[in-house]
Formats: structure tokens, C-alpha cells, sequence
């Protein structure tokens, strides 16, 4: 076009086209804006809502295995035993079995193995030997005695025993000392008399039968003083459980220098094992009361158990009690003994617990029951490895596990490394993965020497006497009582693990613990059980290898059932 056809009016209305196209254009790059600000508002709305459903999630998993442990701690079994329903298979062997046939045979077959063992099963009867025998004669009457048929008299030709065991209450008694004086009426050279008998407490009445009875009572039998109260007054005297108090404290006090050198040759020992409990310690004032802990720690090469008490549960209390220690100590997940073990420069190495780690696997198999019941085939087989090993020497069983425990291990680390990135942490079973992947390489320490253990399960047992204990006295009544208590603990400790009689066995601490030139070493729990094989109760020791032979006839037959799979 030629701009001399090009009119004025055609100018503006390009002008005008050329603005609506500008403003079209501006409104679309608005609406282009805001559209782009709604999808990044809605794409962290998004973002925000899945992460909280990720986050409900996992609380709803760790409720809801809150909800089942609870239920389980109120209802359900104690025992963390897998019960195997008909047809279920182990996980290492997936050959079809016929598993209720073989359990079924195996059961029946039990009764008729053991009579064939032992015979004719034995009536289990009462050893009356060791007990005071009274004889008592029951005759018949002179005309009893006399045939009714000829009139003569009768012949004895027998008798027939009846034994009856029955009890007479325990009595106090009160043994009168008489000391004669003696002087020369002519020299007055002074006065002699025999020295006095001794007696625990100076100046005190009560002798050693009697504190040991009462210590026993308190520390051993779990009867509070209070009690004890009423039991003497039974018995014909009321003695006030403030005067039982003080000469218990007087007993923790003599009995103080053989708890100490037990300590000390604990803390030689190469191999610890420690576990705490807690217990509520009265202290008045505002506070009212407190969580104290009793400590136990176990030796094995010195075979002593010896008790430690602190007012709370830092850590500075074990690190006090194991200064000066080193070797291998077993112990729970504690985060107080991480301190130790980093500060020991490698002299202190720190050996887990499996029985924790499986409890942890097995309160989860709700929740994801094919990888928890994995695991806890595999934890099942390692505990099937030292159920044999246990029988060994040490340098066997070292060997055993370096060569069937080690790839098992291997197994578990290589699945709880893929576990750990799919499973919830929050849940429990992620909470269980968690918990072995932390103290992965102190489970796997046990297999570094054959002295450790594959738990701390011994522990437990021994405190299991306190936990007893404290649903009866209840509470310490202050804080000057935890030591003492301690120091009662270990003694009566060292008896029971001994199998001695605890009352023949504290009644001579307490006397000999009175002469000057002390022998602790005479008096330490092993070598007083050597030297006094009449105070051992051996129905303890028959009770302990009857129980063992009948864990290893449970564990051959399982591991019998196993090979038939």
C-alpha cells in the first residue's frame, strides 16, 4: 500500500488493535502468573498434606503397637516363644513338612523315653535324715494283749512305723554369760575375770543367730521389719522394728570389709556383667521421695555378685564403681555407658544383649510379621548355636561361633541394611531395625572370645531377687539405707549363688568379722562353700541340673524335629 493511500483512520485503528493486543497480552501473562502460583500453592499443599499423612502413619503404626504390647502385658503371655501353628514352616528350611505329625510323635514318644531312661519313675520323697528324730511307743493294753481263744498271752512278731513330720514355732532364747571375779584378798593385786563372749554389736544384746535371722528375713525372704515385728511378738517378745533397724545397720556395717574385697576382686575379672533396677528411696521435705538404683555387677572368673546403689541413674554411678576395671562388659543399650566406653580408650569394649534386641523384634511381629519373624528365626538359630556350645571349653566354643554363628550374623546385618530403608522409623518394628543397627557391632562381640555371653540374661535373673523384694518393703526409708542395703545384698548374693546354707553362713561372718586379725579371703563365698560342704544345700544343686538336663532334652528335640523338615 502506498503511503499516500495510507488514511488517519487506519492509524488509530492499528494504534487501537495494537493496545487491546498489549492489554491481551498482559492479562494473559497475569493469568499465566497467578495460574503458575496456584499450582505452586497447590503443589505445597500437596507436599504438606502427604508429609502429614506420612506422619499420621507412623503414629498410628506406633500406636497401634503400643496398643498391642499393652494388651499383651495385661493378657497376653510373659514367655517370647513363637507358637507354631499347624503347618507353619521355618523360614531356613521351606520343604513342606508334616509338622503336628512329628510334634504329635514326638510327644508321645517323651514319657516313653524318660521311663525308659530312668525306669520306673520314682516317687519323689523327703530327706528326713539331717532332722531330730523322737521315738514314740504305742502299746496295746495287758487285756488287749491276751489271746481271747486260749488265754495265753500274746507274741510280738513285728510293728509297723508311722512317720509324721510336723513344726514347732521357732523360740528366742536368752543365754545367761556367767563371769566369775577373782581377787587375792591379802595382795589386792586387781581383779581378773573371763573376758566377755562376743557379741556382734558392742554392748548390745542381740547375738549373732538373731541379726542373721532378721537380715535373712528382710534381705533374703523379702519380709519388712514390720512384719518381722509381729513375728517375734508370736514368739513371746516384742521387738520394736526401730531397734530391728538399727542392728541391721550395725550388720551393714561389719559386713562392710567383705563386701568391699569382694569389689576388689570383682574388678580384676575379665569379663562384667551389670544391669540396674530402680527403687523409690524416702527423702521427707518437699521432695518426699526419689528413684534410686540398685546396680549388680557379676563376675565369673571371681565369682562373685556384688551390689552398688546410687541415688539416680547417671552415669557418674557405674563409671565410679568400674574405675580401674578392664575387659569386656556386658550391659543394655544405656546411653550412661557410652561415656565409659569412649573414655576407656578401648580398655572397656562393650558387649550388647541379643535378648533385648529379640524382644524388641518379637513385641513388633504384629506389625510386620514376615521380616520380624525372619529375624527372629535367625536370632533363634544363634541361640541354638550356644545351646550347644555351652557344654565346651572355651577355645571350642569360640571356634563354634567363628564358624555357624558368623554367617547367620552376616544374614541379619544384610537384611536389617535393606530394612532400613523401607520400614517406618517410628513404628516398632522400625524402632527394633533401629535398635540393632545401632549396637550392631557390640551384639556381634560375643563372638570374639569364647568367655562372653550372647545376653546379659544373668543379670536379670539376679535382679529379678530385688524386684521381688521391693513389692514388699516397698521403698527405702532413706538415703543412708541404699549402701547398706547393698553391701546386705551382696553377701546374701554370694550365698545364694554358692548354694550356702545363708543363715549358718552369715552367723559366722558376723562373729569372726570381730577379730583383729581379719582373714577376709577364709570368708569370701566360694572358698566358705569349699570348706564347709555340710552347709550346702544340695537340693538347690539337684534342682539346678534337673532343670538344665531338661532345657537340653527340650532344645535336642527341637533341633531333632528340625533335621526331619
Amino acid at each position: 500500500m502506498d503511503d499516500a493511500n495510507f488514511l488517519p483512520s487506519d492509524l488509530d485503528q492499528c494504534q487501537r488493535l495494537l493496545v487491546a493486543a498489549f492489554r491481551e497480552a498482559t492479562e494473559r501473562e497475569r493469568r499465566l502468573a497467578d495460574a503458575e502460583r496456584q499450582v505452586a500453592e497447590l503443589s505445597r499443599v500437596l507436599d504438606a498434606t502427604a508429609a502429614s499423612h506420612h506422619e499420621l502413619q507412623e503414629i498410628h503404626e506406633a500406636t497401634v503397637d503400643e496398643l498391642n504390647a499393652l494388651k499383651r502385658w495385661v493378657y497376653g503371655r510373659r514367655r517370647e516363644r513363637i507358637l507354631e501353628g499347624d503347618g507353619q514352616q521355618h523360614l531356613f528350611d521351606l520343604n513342606p513338612p508334616s509338622h503336628a505329625a512329628a510334634s504329635q510323635a514326638l510327644l508321645e514318644e517323651e514319657p516313653r523315653q524318660q521311663v525308659a531312661a530312668h525306669g520306673r519313675r520314682r516317687r519323689r520323697e523327703l530327706d528326713l535324715s539331717k532332722l531330730p528324730h523322737y521315738r514314740q511307743e504305742l502299746d496295746l493294753s495287758p487285756a488287749e494283749k491276751t489271746c481271747s481263744g486260749c488265754g495265753r498271752a500274746k507274741d510280738r512278731i513285728g510293728q509297723d512305723e508311722t512317720k509324721i513330720l510336723d513344726y514347732l514355732p521357732p523360740k528366742l532364747e536368752v543365754h545367761v554369760h556367767v563371769r566369775p571375779k577373782y581377787a587375792c584378798r591379802y595382795c589386792k593385786d586387781g581383779v581378773v575375770s573371763p573376758p566377755p563372749p562376743e557379741r556382734p554389736i558392742a554392748r548390745g544384746i542381740a547375738g549373732p543367730g538373731l541379726i542373721a535371722q532378721i537380715v535373712i528375713s528382710k534381705f533374703g525372704d523379702h519380709m519388712p521389719l514390720y512384719r518381722q515385728e509381729d513375728f517375734f511378738a508370736r514368739h513371746g517378745l516384742h521387738i520394736a522394728r526401730s531397734t530391728q533397724c538399727d542392728w541391721v545397720k550395725a550388720a551393714a556395717e561389719l559386713l562392710r570389709p567383705l563386701h568391699d574385697r569382694q569389689k576388689e576382686l570383682l574388678l580384676k575379672s575379665p569379663v562384667l556383667w551389670t544391669d540396674d533396677i530402680p527403687v523409690t528411696v524416702l527423702t521427707g521435705g518437699e521432695e518426699g521421695s526419689r528413684k534410686g538404683r540398685f546396680w549388680v555387677y557379676i563376675g565369673e572368673e571371681y565369682p562373685y555378685s556384688v551390689y552398688d546403689f546410687t541415688e539416680n541413674r547417671a552415669r557418674d554411678g557405674p563409671a565410679q564403681f568400674l574405675a580401674g576395671f578392664q575387659g569386656y562388659l556386658h550391659a543394655d543399650a544405656y546411653g550412661g555407658y557410652d561415656h565409659i566406653y569412649l573414655g576407656s580408650n578401648d580398655s572397656i569394649r562393650e558387649v550388647a544383649c541379643w535378648a533385648h534386641a529379640r524382644r524388641k523384634f518379637f513385641e513388633a511381629q504384629n506389625g510386620s510379621p514376615r521380616d520380624a519373624h525372619q529375624i527372629l528365626e535367625w536370632i533363634w538359630q544363634l541361640y541354638d548355636i550356644e545351646d550347644r556350645a555351652r557344654t565346651l571349653t572355651v577355645p571350642a566354643r569360640l571356634s563354634l561361633r567363628q564358624e555357624e554363628a558368623e554367617p547367620v550374623l552376616d544374614r541379619i546385618e544384610a537384611q536389617l541394611s535393606q530394612l532400613g530403608h523401607r520400614v517406618l522409623p517410628k513404628s516398632a518394628f522400625g524402632m527394633a531395625v533401629s535398635y540393632a543397627q545401632n549396637q550392631w557391632q557390640a551384639l556381634r562381640r560375643y563372638t570374639e572370645d569364647g568367655r562372653l555371653s550372647i545376653d546379659n540374661n544373668v543379670s536379670e535373673r539376679t535382679l529379678r531377687h530385688q524386684a521381688i523384694g521391693r513389692k514388699n518393703w516397698l521403698f527405702l526409708g532413706n538415703q543412708q539405707a541404699g549402701p547398706r542395703a547393698a553391701i546386705l545384698f551382696t553377701i546374701l548374693a554370694g550365698a545364694k549363688r554358692h548354694r550356702i546354707e545363708p543363715w549358718a553362713y552369715l552367723r559366722e561372718l558376723l562373729v569372726r568379722l570381730h577379730a583383729d586379725d581379719l582373714n577376709l579371703d577364709e570368708m569370701l563365698p566360694d572358698r566358705w562353700a569349699a570348706n564347709h560342704p555340710e552347709s550346702i544345700l544340695s537340693y538347690r544343686l539337684d534342682e539346678s541340673r534337673q532343670k538344665a538336663a531338661r532345657q537340653r532334652q527340650r532344645r535336642q528335640r527341637r533341633r531333632a524335629m528340625q533335621r526331619k523338615k
